[in-house]
């Protein structure tokens, strides 16, 4: 049975005592001597390497070490040694090279130095460099730290549909869905306009409203023609609805969600932060900090007057707030800021109106450094209202009868929030481009796979 590098770390004393272990993965370097090679393996368990020792003399065979390279895999049966006094805590002295496949000449990702915008032009081979196998690791621990938080707080994890016939952002920016059988791409076979999700909070609306608490963790979609390095076509969403809440509990849900993953992937995740710290994209003591205090609270209205006041003299009251001007709040401020009561004709039509009628119960958390993370509200309880806000803004063909029908069975005030995955992962490790925040990057003008 194979066993992995991460289980010798833990277990190092316990399985030197075995007469031979097998392990496998891939080459990370090579020291050739007259006598002995030492090749360095990772497998993927831990960012930790393991070091074969190879005698030549038990490998006779011509040309044996130019069947192993860089980058390629190898299985072997040895034997673990302890060595407290040398540089590494134990090796492997190989026995038995049971299996190896070595990379080509052309192999792209030789031991160099090389620009993240060279690695992003091999997307298929990038888990194999320690970049992105280091964030690929901590993507999977915050996922794990999400789904945790969630279970906590008596939360049910839920899946909501790809292809919809609602724009849940009356964003006009959605993928469409059509008929491969038809060469013109003109028509679906659902019979009516059907694209990939931008949200699926009006379907977790639609759960809420029988199990109290839900949340969905999906991929969405948006065609938006941008290029910046906070924007994918596809990225993921978590996206969790309360019934029986307002703006205020949503507030305290994202604030304390926000810290549990920070917290945990300190707590967890030691080895992939100091990767990025020493890569010097990241500060640990930005996410201590974080975590150690309450996040700022100002309305949109306070904020226009912060940013007329302090530096942005062309922002006005009813305009949206641009990135920069996010993050100057952030700094502002010196920690994430929640902006609540957005002007009504900014954000979306399923927003609870205020008192005031021109505004609604929303918020949007930023971070420092990275800007929006995170937008929610009370959703619009009265029928009457929603009916009109749809019927306002011509989304009366959109399919939405269900979504109203809601308020007319039973309906329980809701409320939630949408995170976006990848920003909080640029948060917590530092790495400045959305698109190397993810396995395989979508985006406007790339499609390879």
């Amino acid at each position: 049975m194979l066993i992995s590098i991460s289980q010798i770390y833990q277990q190092s004393e316990k399985i030197s005592k075995l007469a031979t272990i097998k392990v496998g993965g891939w080459i990370k370097s090579i020291r050739k001597g007259k006598e002995i090679a030492f090749i360095t393996i990772n497998d993927g368990s831990t960012l930790n390497w393991l070091q074969i020792v190879i005698s030549l003399k038990n490998f006779p065979q011509v040309n044996f070490l130019n069947k192993i390279n860089f980058g390629g895999c190898l299985s072997i049966i040895g034997q673990l040694v302890l060595t407290p006094k040398s540089a590494q805590p134990f090796e492997l002295q190989a026995i038995k090279i049971e299996f190896s496949n070595r990379t080509d000449d052309d192999y792209p990702l030789q031991k160099k130095t090389l620009t993240l915008e060279t690695i992003r032009n091999y997307p298929h081979l990038r888990a194999k460099t320690n970049y992105f196998l280091t964030m690929l690791r901590l993507r999977h621990s915050l996922s794990l730290a999400i789904h945790q938080f969630f279970q906590q707080e008596g939360f049910y994890y839920l899946h909501t549909p790809i292809i919809t016939s609602n724009d849940t952002e009356d964003s006009g920016e959605m993928f469409n869905v059509v008929n491969r059988f038809d060469n013109n791409y003109q028509t679906n076979f659902f019979g009516k306009p059907a694209q990939l999700t931008v949200s699926g909070q009006l379907q977790a609306e639609a759960l809420v409203q029988g199990l109290g608490k839900v949340y969905t963790f999906n991929p969405c979609f948006r065609a938006e023609n941008s290029h910046t390095t906070r924007h994918l076509a596809e990225f993921w969403m978590l996206e969790p609805e309360m019934a029986f809440a307002d703006l205020n509990d949503i507030i305290i849900l994202a604030e304390k969600l926000v810290k549990f993953v920070i917290n945990y992937a300190l707590n967890n995740n030691y080895l992939e932060l100091e990767y990025f710290v020493k890569k010097g994209e990241l500060k640990i003591e930005k996410l201590q900090e974080i975590i150690k205090q309450p996040f700022a609270k100002i309305t949109y209205t306070e904020a226009i007057q912060i940013l007329q006041a302090k530096k942005f003299k062309e922002t006005s009251w009813g305009i949206d707030l641009q990135s920069e001007e996010e993050k100057y709040l952030c700094r502002y401020f010196n920690k994430p800021v929640f902006i609540t009561d957005y002007p009504t004709k900014l954000k979306a039509f399923y927003m609870k109106s205020n008192s005031d009628d021109k505004t609604v119960a929303a918020m949007d958390l930023l971070l420092p450094e990275i800007g929006e993370l995170i937008g929610g509200s009370a959703r619009e309880d009265n029928y009457e209202n929603l009916q009109k806000k749809i019927k306002k803004i011509d989304l009366t063909g959109n399919n939405l009868k269900w979504y109203l029908d809601l308020r007319r069975f039973g309906y329980a005030p809701s409320a939630g929030f949408g995170l976006g995955f990848e920003r909080l992962l640029m948060f917590i490790s530092g790495i400045k481009n959305i698109r190397d925040t993810i396995a395989f990057p979508i985006y406007a003008s790339h499609l390879n796979f």
